[in-house]
């Protein structure tokens, strides 16, 4: 076995009691000097006042990156995805709709590649509205009065 040495006392607590004691009186006579304490009133409100610019001017410019981020500098619905469809692990076919002309787009890991572009659309806006994952193309695919019955 191995024979550890004995326990001394705890001089480091004991320094550090001695310390927390001497903590408030220090802060009294540092609040009795006449230069100006950074626990005084019109200093904390700076502080605060300060605090809560910072905060309003982050929160402005996130509302403004959450309000500008992807609008279109042009038309509206300038180009939309009409459908798409996955043809392997990373790759997929897209029908895209851009102005009055429909394109099919493959879509690899490093390339996107124009496959054909149509002259008339393959399929109307109202069809691929209907076909689209919103809900009111989903409610109108699976009720009897959406199906014609």
């Amino acid at each position: 076995m191995i024979a550890r040495p004995p326990r001394r006392p705890g001089y480091l607590s004991a320094g550090l009691f001695t310390l927390l004691a001497v903590a408030p009186w220090t802060l009294a006579v540092a609040a009795d000097s006449a230069e100006p304490s950074i626990y005084s009133a019109r200093y904390i409100a700076q502080v605060f006042g300060s605090l809560l610019l910072v905060l309003g001017c982050l929160i402005a410019v996130l509302y403004l990156m959450k309000r500008l981020n992807g609008m279109p500098v042009g038309e509206k619905n300038a180009l939309r995805i009409v459908g798409s469809l996955k043809v392997g692990a990373r790759e997929k076919i897209v029908l895209l709709e851009a102005g009055d002309n429909q394109l099919l787009v493959g879509v690899a890991a490093g390339s996107v590649r124009t496959l054909h572009v149509f002259d008339e659309p393959v399929i109307s806006s109202a069809e691929s509205a209907a076909a689209s994952g919103s809900f009111a193309g989903i409610l109108e695919r699976n009720t009897p009065a959406g199906r014609g019955a």
